[in-house]
């Protein structure tokens, strides 16, 4: 580059330096401009009322009138007037109505004054905030970017996808279907719960049945009859589960009381205070712990490489054992009145016998290779 071109192109990135900072120097402090739109529309009971919204907040409840009510709230910060209304002209609320469907969606144009020029010249921001009234019994769709969302004591169906944000749920009668991300999610009670998280947190204290995928985030069920979950770098955390089945890498699992535990799990440490029933484990590269196993629990099928496993099975339980280990240290309860053990070559250990009763309908199987396996 010659010394001229190089002057040039110097003296151009100082020009652009000073129009990107020059007109802060002078810029106004930020006022709050507010435009607000309400709206009724006529529904029937099981219609669905539509909410697609951005930067800005959403909160539904639910009364017993027919018909859906928004209140749009607008708020914008800008140096002046008519800066803001250069902002309020760009937003726009498109809204549809029928007799079962009702739809509002926050559309946000550009703005056509923008040029190169001009960029820095005043600060400016906006959100878009709804207030929603509508039939228990609707169906919701609802979507949500940049902002947090709240839903009442719903009957109908939740369908939600919510984006850098927070959504809170009551109690939901109907089922719940959700794509969420960057956010908390927190509902008291629900139906079926089913849909996918990544970077989220989500918490549901009661419900019938949980069906999601999730990855890098920290889900919470406090009571359920059935979940099943698909999971990659997660923290799970369950209370009480009927039925649980979780086929998860890279995870922290804990769990109170479960009645039976489906578990394909790698690279995860599983960690549960009961299983009553049943239990079904296929693990590598892990651990697993279980504080009791239930007097009254029909199976119990272990797989593991590479992989420590305890569990520790309740005072005065009848149960037969049969353990096949590969370079494994197993190690049976005193209570097993016979144990037969027997070494093979290349580090292959059998141990079979029986705790209670020769004939007992209940049987401890495990098939494992590289690692410890403790019954207690």
């Amino acid at each position: 580059m010659t010394q001229r071109k190089y002057n040039i192109a110097t003296a151009s990135l100082c020009l652009v330096g000073w129009l990107l900072t020059a007109p802060l120097w002078g810029s106004k402090p930020a006022q709050e401009f507010v435009r607000k739109i309400s709206r009724d529309f006529a529904i029937s009971p099981n219609g669905t009322t539509a909410i697609y919204n951005k930067y800005g907040n959403v909160k539904v409840n639910t009364w017993a009138n027919p018909s859906v009510k928004m209140d749009i709230t607008i708020v914008v910060n800008a140096p002046d007037q008519r800066t803001a209304e250069r902002t309020f002209d760009r937003i726009k609320v498109n809204f549809l109505s029928t007799a079962d469907y009702v739809k509002a969606e926050t559309i946000i144009e550009a703005d056509q004054r923008t040029t190169f020029l001009v960029i820095g010249a005043g600060t400016q921001d906006y959100k878009i905030h709804y207030d929603v009234w509508l039939p228990a019994n609707n169906q919701l769709d609802l979507k949500n970017r940049y902002g947090d969302a709240y839903v009442g004591n719903l009957k109908g169906k939740l369908t939600a996808e919510i984006r850098y944000g927070n959504l809170r749920g009551e109690n939901l009668g109907g089922d719940a279907d959700l794509s969420l991300s960057y956010g908390k999610t927190s509902f008291n009670q629900v139906r079926q719960l089913t849909g996918s998280i990544s970077y989220s947190d989500l918490l549901a204290e009661r419900a019938a049945d949980v069906g999601m995928d999730s990855r890098y985030s920290e889900l919470r069920v406090t009571q359920a009859n059935a979940v099943r979950l698909t999971s990659k770098y997660d923290k799970l955390h369950f209370g009480n589960i009927g039925t649980l089945r979780v086929q998860t890498r890279y995870s922290d699992l804990r769990a109170q009381q479960v009645g039976s535990l489906f578990l394909t799990a790698q690279y995860t440490d599983s960690r549960l205070d009961r299983i009553a029933e049943l239990l079904d484990a296929d693990l590598s590269y892990g651990q697993l712990s279980v504080a009791t196993l239930g007097r009254h629990f029909s199976e119990a099928r272990l797989q593991g490489k590479y992989t420590d496993i305890k569990i520790a099975v309740e005072p005065g339980t009848a149960f037969r054992l049969d353990a096949q280990g590969k370079h494994t240290d197993v190690r049976t309860p005193s209570s097993m009145s016979r144990v037969a053990r027997m070494e093979i070559v290349d580090g292959q250990v059998n141990v079979s016998g029986f705790a209670g009763e020769s004939n007992a309908p209940r049987i401890i199987t495990a098939r494992l290779q590289y690692g410890d396996f403790v019954l207690k």
